[in-house]
């Protein structure tokens, strides 16, 4: 390789299978990067669904959800420690409760000693 002499047969004939084992080696390589990348896409897709179903089974596992409306109603009376002034700011109580979920809105609404 250091020089430029002609190659001899028998250097040409070893250069040839060098340069065709090579080839195969690398169109073999191309082949498994391309079915190792799909596995990855179809891992990483599989992975999100699992993670998606996860995020959903907390939420609707969460303690939160199993607090009766007596409680929540309790908890809700709470809020009117605050002065009456502050009632008619939508950015507090009892308005932001009627933000959070459609239950905590229907038991807000349906409370008249937060009205």
């Amino acid at each position: 390789l250091r020089q430029n002499h002609p190659l001899l047969d028998v250097e040409l004939s070893a250069f040839r299978k060098i340069a065709d084992d090579a080839r195969a080696t690398l169109d073999d390589l191309d082949s498994k990067i391309v079915q190792t990348r799909e596995l990855l896409e179809n891992l990483l897709s599989a992975r999100q669904q699992a993670q998606s179903r996860l995020e959903d089974a907390k939420f609707l596992l969460h303690p939160m959800r199993s607090i009766p409306n007596e409680i929540l109603s309790e908890i809700f009376g709470h809020s009117l420690r605050i002065p009456t002034r502050w009632r008619l700011d939508p950015k507090g109580a009892p308005w932001l409760l009627t933000r959070v979920c459609h239950r905590w809105r229907e038991l807000t609404i349906n409370l008249p000693k937060l009205w």
